[in-house]
């Protein structure tokens, strides 16, 4: 049975298989079945007039009905969805040394290029936040700051006493209660910080690889049925939302994504020198790589004071730059629920609740 699977539901041509050749019959014959037996149970019914199973089957007919134009349109559905989440992301994410150039073909559907690059990016963009979290959390233990961090716990571990009599004890001086509370808290925050992007980082690689290819086919399949329809509208809500929505709030809401310029007008008129002299505009592009490269200093030199502020920063960024994301895009799996036939109340409740 492996070539039945749901890669080839999503692609044309799988181990020579084509898709009108091979899911299409057997998307026929499963609504096809599903019609006959509530035609049955609908005929029962007017037999002995039983006024509820005539309405149900009556209902889940229409439901067979759409389930299977569901079946047969979410290849066009979901090659569409690719080609529009391409070009609303089409441009480049300077993440790190090497920018990702994110690009959409017009065989991007069969080989899911930008969708690819979006996560690339996302998981980029993590792991670069994690990188500059353990520098700091480095930079207090054994960087520079950490000689002063030991001077500070010594001091407040300090103890002098006469004749067993203590006179003087470290934590009897606030300032040095305060500053080593300070370095343990911001210690701590790093720590959680690290290990939050770490579950980030699983988490957007569960989505990229279970969402298109298991989700959504399972909740197809648990739609077809009366006692699941509801979870099944919410699994394809969850995998349409989170493989195509989620990345491309993400990307966009980057502050290192710059969106490609549109394709330039053609023109027979000569391309003019912008400035008056020929390698001024060169010096502008070195200058501007100067200031952008020489303005960040590596993590060992900076001050706890900056260390902090930057510490606090990275945390603000860890929090609202996913969280906004998610948000817009439960936004939109809500209302698709509602289109696929779920109750939606539960999910709203859930987050209100919860978050």
């Amino acid at each position: 049975m492996d070539w039945i699977t749901a890669a080839s539901f999503f692609f044309q041509d799988y181990k020579g298989m084509k898709w009108d050749l091979l899911w299409l019959p057997f998307c026929i014959l499963a609504v096809t079945t599903s019609i006959v037996f509530y035609n049955v149970m609908l005929m029962i019914a007017k037999a002995f007039s039983i006024k509820d199973l005539e309405s149900f089957a009556r209902s889940e007919i229409l439901q067979a009905a759409a389930n299977g134009f569901m079946a047969i349109s979410l290849v066009v559905i979901v090659s569409g969805a690719l080609d529009l989440a391409g070009n609303l992301i089409t441009g480049q994410v300077i993440c790190g040394d090497t920018p990702i150039n994110i690009e959409s073909t017009p065989d991007d559907w069969l080989f899911n290029q930008a969708m690819n690059k979006a996560y690339d990016a996302v998981l980029c963009r993590i792991q670069e936040k994690s990188v500059k979290i353990a520098e700091i959390q480095a930079n207090i233990l054994d960087g520079s700051a950490g000689s002063d961090t030991y001077n500070t716990f010594f001091l407040l571990d300090l103890s002098l006493s006469a004749l067993g009599i203590t006179f003087f004890q470290g934590g009897w001086v606030t300032s040095y209660y305060q500053k080593a509370e300070t370095k343990r808290i911001s210690n701590n925050l790093a720590t959680n910080m690290l290990i939050a992007l770490n579950a980030q980082s699983e988490l957007i690689r569960y989505i990229k690889a279970n969402m298109l290819y298991i989700f959504l086919p399972m909740g197809l399949l648990m739609r077809s049925l009366y006692f699941t329809r509801g979870p099944g509208a919410l699994m394809m809500a969850l995998a349409i939302g989170l493989y195509f929505i989620f990345p491309v709030f993400y990307v966009l809401l980057d502050p290192g994504f710059v969106p490609a310029p549109p394709p330039p007008p053609k023109s027979d008129l000569p391309t003019q020198q912008q400035y008056c002299y020929p390698t001024m505009s060169t010096a502008v592009s070195v200058l501007n790589t100067v200031n952008q490269d020489g303005g960040g200093g590596a993590a060992s030199r900076l001050q706890f004071d900056e260390i902090k502020e930057n510490l606090t920063k990275t945390y603000t960024s860890l929090l609202l730059h996913p969280l906004v994301a998610f948000f817009l895009t439960m936004v939109f799996v809500r209302y698709l629920m509602t289109v696929l036939g779920a109750d939606s109340s539960d999910l709203t409740k859930m987050f209100s609740k919860v978050i």
